[in-house]
């Protein structure tokens, strides 16, 4: 029933851009995204699921409008979004979200916006240290749009660069969990034949001045190779009290405190090969210095080690237990796992389906993901089936996660 109800709310509200002006213009999409999901009982954050959610299945349908109309002196553009959230413990969540709503006023080779906008940048497959305003995670398997930014934009563009002046949630005093603290942004990008590059500046209050490069670079038909850097003033992490500093093994209170760091860094180099026969190998390497270091998860997986041991000691109830592992398993799922990080991605464009196999490797442990997945497109509509495993020790990045493998599907279609 609520599905009939948001899509009868949509068309409404593109018929009445479509009465306001003749201009308007609009689209519905529909997103289906069922996924199985297995747990594995040799990580050391096993607890029991009272402490830590483990979901088999889940689904999320997402129904998108976007569209704009024109008026004499500006444009006007929204993207607006409902999603629904279903998993197998009968629990549903329904959001209506504004993605974004923005207004548009050009002159000559200027630009000014005012509003909601989606702003994702950078140069990478596997990640993008440029991408500073929206952070996407370029490993999700979601294709759900993002939630922009507000922001007031000025650009400048010529034939063959572009220049733009950000004020990201002006105003905005304070950083709220929805990641809304304001900053100040400039960006230059231009490309030529054989080459793009960009360059940005960004301050905001807690990382201060940011300064990123990135270019594309092509070598022949079927070759480029690509990098990207961003140096950081400053950055934090939430840092385990416990891990690695004391004897103590548990805590009353939530152990992580965030903990500022100088002078962060974050680069990627790679490459793009594609063959005539429509063969396409990418492979990246990249540093993230804003991820847990090797000592740091080594603090924090002995921490859970010593923990599981004490469940098997104590007496007591093992309440207390099992809460501190479950902060620690639920703040690591929050991170950008490794520092360190190797990627190799095949597909292959066949006139009708496109297998695709993505490795992401952290070499400090030797622990990897491994997403294999199928997608095949007709007009508007698109279906795409994998599945995801993650492998390697039980002290490992992707081996210590609580999940050990997923099987996804999304169907998408426009209209």
């Amino acid at each position: 029933m609520i599905y009939l109800k948001v899509i009868t709310w949509f068309f409404v509200i593109g018929s009445l851009f479509s009465v306001r002006t003749a201009y308007a213009e609009y689209s519905i999409s529909i997103l289906i995204h069922p996924q199985y999901n297995a747990y594995s009982s040799d990580t050391l954050f096993d607890v029991p699921s009272e402490y830590i959610k483990r979901p088999g299945l889940t689904s999320e349908q997402t129904i998108e409008l976007t569209g704009g109309f024109q008026q004499p002196f500006n444009t006007y553009s929204y993207l607006l979004s409902t999603r629904n959230k279903l998993s197998d413990d009968r629990t549903s969540k329904t959001e209506v979200k504004v993605n974004e709503l923005f207004m548009s006023h050009g002159i000559d080779n200027w630009e000014l916006i005012l509003g909601r906008r989606i702003s994702s940048w950078g140069i990478g497959y596997g990640f993008r240290p440029l991408d500073v305003i929206q952070q996407y995670d370029q490993q999700s398997t979601s294709q759900q749009s993002m939630i922009g930014k507000n922001q007031f934009a000025w650009e400048y563009f010529t034939d063959m660069s572009s220049w733009s002046l950000l004020w990201v949630n002006p105003l905005q005093t304070e950083e709220t969990e929805n990641n809304k603290l304001e900053s100040f942004v400039a960006k230059f990008s231009t490309n030529r034949e054989n080459y793009d590059q960009h360059a940005l500046f960004r301050y905001n209050n807690d990382n201060k001045l940011q300064f990123g490069l990135g270019r594309l670079q092509l070598i022949s038909d079927s070759l480029s190779i690509h990098g990207s850097l961003l140096l950081c003033q400053k950055y934090q992490k939430q840092i385990h009290r416990l891990a690695g500093q004391t004897t103590t093994l548990l805590s009353f209170n939530y152990p992580y405190i965030t903990k500022d760091y100088n002078n962060g860094l974050q680069a990627l180099v790679g490459l793009n090969w594609s063959s005539i026969t429509k063969h396409n190998i990418i492979v990246e390497y990249w540093y993230n210095e804003m991820a847990y270091s090797p000592h740091q998860w080594k603090a924090l997986f002995k921490l859970a080690e010593q923990q599981q041991i004490l469940l098997e000691q104590t007496p007591i109830t093992k309440a207390p237990i099992h809460g501190n592992i479950a902060w620690t398993a639920n703040a690591t799922q929050a991170q950008s796992l490794a520092q360190h990080n190797l990627m190799l991605r095949w597909n292959y464009d066949a006139n009708y389906w496109k297998p695709t196999v993505n490795i992401l490797l952290s070499p400090d442990d030797k622990s990897y993901m491994t997403t294999i997945l199928v997608t095949r497109a007709y007009n508007s509509f698109k279906f795409e089936a994998g599945v995801r495993m993650f492998n390697g020790a039980n002290d490992s990045v992707y081996g210590g996660l609580i999940i050990s493998h997923n099987v996804f599907m999304t169907f998408s279609g426009a209209y």
